[in-house]
């Protein structure tokens, strides 16, 4: 497992992002919604220190629900936030800066399983 910060984590998968084709656009509003996460967990801590109950207290934080001026985000911007946070964490476990996922069994994972395929056709 790699120490790495959560400002460490967020600017390598934006360079991972970045060099698996992603647009310009998407990664900047990916790191607008980073921003959040750093501001919530702070840049400077370590990734592997975020456990589950603090990810919870994030999901449910003004931080990610309001905008700077109280009002309500937009439940799509809450939502992709999330995505984000949960795309950056399975990335960290999947390159090693992480061994365990701190994510709430409630966290929406936004992809299917892959199923297996089967060379035999039904016979029909």
């Amino acid at each position: 497992m790699t120490e790495c910060t959560v400002h460490q984590a967020a600017e390598a998968f934006i360079g991972h992002l970045r060099e698996s084709g992603k647009k310009e656009r998407t990664l900047y509003t990916y790191r607008k919604d980073l921003d959040v996460v750093e501001a919530f967990f702070g840049a400077d801590r370590q990734l592997a220190e975020i456990r589950l109950p603090q990810v919870g207290k994030f999901y449910k934080s003004d931080l990610l629900l309001k905008l700077p001026d109280g009002k309500e985000r937009a439940e799509r911007t809450v939502a992709k936030t999330v995505r984000v946070f949960r795309m950056m964490m399975v990335w960290a476990r999947e390159s090693g800066r992480i061994e365990e996922l701190p994510l709430p069994k409630s966290t929406p994972m936004g992809h299917s399983r892959v199923k297996e395929t089967s060379d035999e056709q039904p016979n029909g």
